[in-house]
């Protein structure tokens, strides 16, 4: 995923050394750490707003970095600590699938005080704690809310491990402050998706486009995902259409997506009887039994082998070839039935 999808005309300045951003903003500056982040080996604290994409970021760090081809590994403390095994053999367990390459730690304030040490060593000797002989060769990118310094402060995070994880600090804003992604990233998802339900979804209609980018997003850039994702399970057209956002539609002023009643219930027809049903042919099997209850297959198999009986007077060879079974079958269906003296 390239880093543009984050800061396109600022990645593509930056690249070309041109002046196309106004210097000395903060959207200047994450961007050339960004791009500076992904030429080098530095760790990387990325504080943002929950579901901001700090994932995709990194991940994005990773694939433009001369380690893209080393594995990138997600260590979403929240998870794991729900789990009850974020301490520090799993982040060690992490570290050791991440050599070579790049681990991404979202949450890390979510940390144990024991984890935190592995880290803070971790980052500093590139070894660990346990296996000081084993050399780990470890990018470490972390995400965390914008209030890691105040847990600091309080003494619930590491001060050496915060001014570690420092050495690059990115701050990734909201999805609501970079609405000129809000279209590419729509697409990018659609795409995404459509392929993997199998539907011809081309995009998004220019309506579609303007309800998504005029929504605040709180939950960044996971809600955007989730959202596209429901629309591409219930899109029937080749676009994606501002029906297939509801939810987004009643929170925009000037979208109002009117939502078709739920059909009402079918009510079931009563079950007939047998003397309900019109008179049948004279030589027809009825499927029904005097209760209304369907007969079973097996009741069915045996009353066409009895018809068949009489209609072709015990004649086995006729009997298989009009009910299309093998002699052997039908002669063994026969002794099962109790028929087999009424054969010819």
């Amino acid at each position: 995923m390239p880093l543009h999808r984050f800061f396109a005309d600022d990645i593509r300045a930056l690249r070309q050394g041109t002046a196309g951003f106004v210097a000395g903003s903060e959207r200047e500056r994450t961007a050339r750490l960004a791009d500076r982040a992904a030429r080098s080996a530095l760790s990387v604290l990325v504080e943002t707003e929950a579901g901001s994409g700090a994932k995709a970021l990194a991940r994005a760090i990773h694939e433009n970095s001369d380690r893209k081809a080393r594995p990138f590994i997600s260590l979403l403390t929240e998870e794991a600590r729900l789990e009850g095994s974020i301490q520090g053999g799993s982040l060690l367990r992490h570290l050791r699938e991440a050599n070579g390459g790049t681990l991404f730690i979202e949450g890390v304030e979510h940390l144990s005080q024991e984890a935190q040490t592995q880290l803070t060593e971790t980052i500093f000797h590139q070894d660990t704690v346990s296996r000081p002989a084993r050399r780990l060769d470890v990018r470490i990118i972390a995400s965390a809310g914008f209030a890691l310094a105040d847990e600091v402060r309080e003494g619930r995070f590491s001060q050496d491990l915060y001014y570690r994880l420092q050495a690059m600090p990115l701050a990734l804003r909201p999805l609501r402050a970079r609405r000129e992604t809000i279209a590419e990233w729509a697409h990018f998802f659609a795409e995404r998706f459509a392929k993997d339900e199998g539907k011809k979804i081309r995009g998004l209609s220019a309506d579609a486009l303007t309800l998504l980018t005029r929504y605040d997003w709180p939950g960044n850039l996971r809600q955007l995902e989730n959202a596209v994702y429901r629309a591409v399970i219930l899109a029937d057209g080749a676009f994606l259409t501002p029906s297939e956002f509801p939810q987004i539609a009643a929170r925009v002023e000037g979208f109002r997506i009117e939502i078709p009643p739920v059909p009402a219930a079918r009510t079931l027809a009563p079950i007939r009887t047998q003397e309900q049903f019109e008179k049948p042919a004279p030589h027809a099997l009825s499927l029904i039994r005097e209760s209304g209850d369907m007969l079973t297959l097996a009741e069915l198999e045996e009353r066409a082998i009895r018809f068949a009986l009489q209609h072709y007077q015990g004649h086995l060879s006729a009997i298989s070839r009009h009910l299309g079974i093998g002699r052997s079958t039908l002669y063994r269906k026969l002794k099962e039935l109790g028929l087999s003296d009424a054969a010819a």
